[in-house]
């Protein structure tokens, strides 16, 4: 695939995200001055026309064309009852996108509602995508090993994170991907503890390739030494030390996952005044936070505390928490 100077970004949503969708997509149109021919995709289950409208005048003032795309039903797609530990099941809709988007194209952007473009990502566009890779993603900051093993990777294999992928469209029909994700979802009888990303990270083992976490970093890495994400995580480290350090002063993306969320009231999150800087300036400026969780997110704050400190506390807490969080997902199930 060659440099075009033109991105198809895609999201999947459902109405009640359109807030945390609008931030997102806000912060993308700010920063992509430079990408020549942007088009913004959206797939979404039960987006309202008043939705749309909303979205589609926002990406007028910056002369960028947006289309909607309808998921409705996407779940009989599966065939089977989907349980996806407490998440909207519209999350594996992203398994299904060679069944929505149109077959021209070929090489998309994938973006979670949760990610903040903070900076230059017209480099994603400029990478090659081989016939042999599937996606290219950046790994986990920490997966535990019997989830690993649960899926079939080995302890030493890399685990991705799919709320950015740069995926290669042809390579999923060429394979027929979607036929592949669904069936092993099925072996699996629809339970999974991070559905999609499980499955992805399963059916195209050896077919990935890695991004630098500048595309993809996830918060919580500011509480790690970076002595310690040597061992931790490898695919984080980088040989030169100002490089590391600009990535964690200047992201490009950069991704609310987990439980310290910026717009829950209480949060400490390290990279909340990127979050509300571009709140401030998009049509959810006024949108209030969640309240209800301000003990927990204390107490969340002190574990990254704890975790600046002495890392290896927080790499055995997360292994034995994320052993014991499988295995109560299990039993719910």
């Amino acid at each position: 695939m060659s440099y075009r100077n033109n991105m198809n970004i895609v999201y999947v949503a459902t109405d009640s995200y359109l807030s945390m969708l609008g931030i997102s997509m806000y912060s993308l149109l700010e920063n992509t001055h430079n990408i020549a021919e942007l088009k913004i995709n959206v797939l979404s289950p039960d987006f309202s026309e008043k939705s749309k409208k909303i979205l589609t005048d926002m990406c007028e003032t910056y002369k960028v064309d947006i289309n909607f795309y309808s998921l409705k039903d996407f779940e009989k797609s599966f065939g089977f009852t989907l349980n996806t530990a407490g998440f909207h099941p519209v999350i594996v809709a992203r398994l299904l996108l060679t069944d929505f988007l149109p077959i021209d194209m070929n090489k998309v952007l994938y973006l979670d509602c949760d990610v903040i473009i903070n900076g230059d990502i017209s480099e994603l566009d400029r990478i090659e995508l081989p016939d042999n890779i599937a996606f290219a993603a950046v790994p986990e900051l920490a997966m535990p090993p019997a989830q690993k093993k649960n899926i079939g990777l080995n302890v030493d294999e890399q685990y991705f994170n799919s709320g950015v992928l740069l995926i290669n469209l042809d390579y999923w029909r060429k394979h027929n991907l979607k036929d592949q994700f669904i069936n092993y979802y099925a072996s699996a009888n629809g339970k999974l503890m991070y559905a999609d990303q499980d499955i992805l990270n399963h059916c195209c083992k050896g077919h990935i390739r890695p991004l630098s976490h500048r595309y993809n970093l996830a918060p919580m890495l500011k509480y790690f030494p970076r002595f310690f994400i040597k061992s931790y995580q490898p695919a984080y480290y980088c040989k030169d030390k100002e490089e590391y350090k600009d990535i964690l002063k200047n992201p490009s993306i950069i991704h609310f996952l987990g439980d310290e969320r910026p717009w829950m009231r209480g949060n400490y999150n390290p990279y909340r005044k990127e979050y509300e800087y571009y709140k401030k300036k998009s049509l959810w400026k006024n949108e209030a936070l969640i309240p209800g969780k301000e003990i927990y997110l204390w107490c969340y704050h002190m574990l990254n505390y704890i975790t600046s400190i002495c890392p290896w506390f927080r790499k055995a807490f997360t292994r034995c928490i994320g052993i014991r969080y499988y295995k109560m997902i299990g039993k719910k199930q």
